[in-house]
């Protein structure tokens, strides 16, 4: 039920207030697909088809979709019934390696009395890797107790959500040996699929180079053009859509939509983050609109934050007239991104499209 702030934009509220990665069942949804989708789409169906094994990187700065891409993998292997293991990897790599195990027990389908007293050697393997001797552990051997449970569960995903969270530095080179075993051990219909920042790569791959070897992919997230944001923005606004028949980017026009992807500079969670402020905006100042200059006065009241907010201009100011339609500008579904764009990089080195393919 609608509280009456937004019905002047055909919205029962904010469509863009939760900023945060949409769940499982609705991440299909709201997901705008770019040309590197189209890259990670073959990679997945090899593997669900169990043709094929992979290890593949998602790399992106902070907010580019990196999570949401492990979650659209999440949400295609649970429809197609494939073995699911997923994991916010925690800053420790002993805690890395026992959240894991722990994903593969529960992913499991044993009974109970199968579970406590006669497990699968996959997962006894697992759980016994995951047990560090002496306050260490075996990344090599946790490895390869990975890449062998995974391929016994094929098809099947082990995805790992950003990997940067390890810290110290120190804790880094088991990881790197652990997936490094693990992708050795990998056979046909099992995924490795982890996230982190291009500058974290970067330093891990330069420090173990072998492990670079057994990338079979690595997809950098590029920045959104100005039609992906329009088709980003339309499909939030049509979560909280009163009626059917209007614009789909109403009451935004083309022309906000390139302000704020500018603002943004094609950052995902960034172009959401000033929708939100920008909407808020309109609502405040009753517009009818929000084209170009009702964003950028949004952008420099948030700069300078002034006593008096500045008058709105007398064109989004304006009610539409009677039976008219807003001015359609409606987003185009299914436009690739272009492989001359430069991809948000948080300030990192370039990294390799991909890496060769192990023979």
């Amino acid at each position: 039920m609608t509280t009456g702030r937004y019905d002047r934009f055909g919205l029962t509220a904010n469509p863009f207030r939760d900023l945060a990665s949409e769940s499982l069942e609705d991440v299909e949804i709201f997901h705008v697909r770019l040309q590197v989708d189209e890259s990670l789409r073959t990679v997945k169906e090899e593997v669900l088809e169990k043709e094929n094994h992979a290890l593949v990187a998602i790399v992106g700065a902070l907010g580019a979709g990196k999570t949401q891409r492990l979650k659209l993998a999440a949400a295609e292997a649970r429809d197609r019934g494939a073995f699911l293991v997923y994991v916010d990897v925690p800053s420790k790599g002993v805690d890395a390696i026992g959240a894991i195990a722990e994903g593969f027990s529960k992913s499991a389908r044993l009974g109970g009395f199968a579970r406590t007293f006669a497990p699968p050697g996959w997962l006894r393997d697992l759980g016994a890797a995951a047990k560090p001797r002496g306050g260490s552990w075996d990344p090599v051997r946790a490895g390869k107790a990975i890449g062998t449970a995974l391929s016994a569960n094929a098809p099947g995903f082990l995805l790992l959500n950003d990997l940067h969270n390890l810290t110290p530095a120190t804790e880094i080179p088991a990881i790197a040996r652990m997936l490094q075993a693990a992708s050795d051990a990998l056979k046909p219909g099992a995924l490795v699929m982890f996230s982190c920042y291009p500058n974290f790569l970067a330093a891990v791959v330069r420090s173990f180079p072998a492990l670079g070897t057994r990338i079979n992919r690595t997809v950098t997230l590029p920045t959104l053009t100005p039609d992906e944001a329009g088709l980003l923005l339309a499909k939030k606004l049509l979560a909280k859509r009163l009626v059917e028949e209007i614009d789909p980017l109403f009451p935004f026009d083309a022309g906000a939509v390139a302000v704020l992807n500018t603002a943004a500079a094609g950052n995902p969670r960034r172009l959401l983050e000033i929708a939100d402020r920008v909407l808020e905006y309109a609502t405040d100042h009753r517009t009818y609109r929000v084209d170009a200059g009702v964003v950028q006065l949004t952008l420099d009241a948030s700069m300078t934050a002034p006593a008096t907010a500045p008058a709105v201009p007398a064109e989004a100011a304006r009610p539409p007239t009677a039976r008219s339609e807003p001015s359609r500008t409606p987003p185009p579904s299914g436009v690739p991104a272009t492989a001359a764009r430069t991809p948000a990089h948080d300030g990192s080195a370039a990294l390799p499209s991909a890496s060769p393919t192990r023979p």
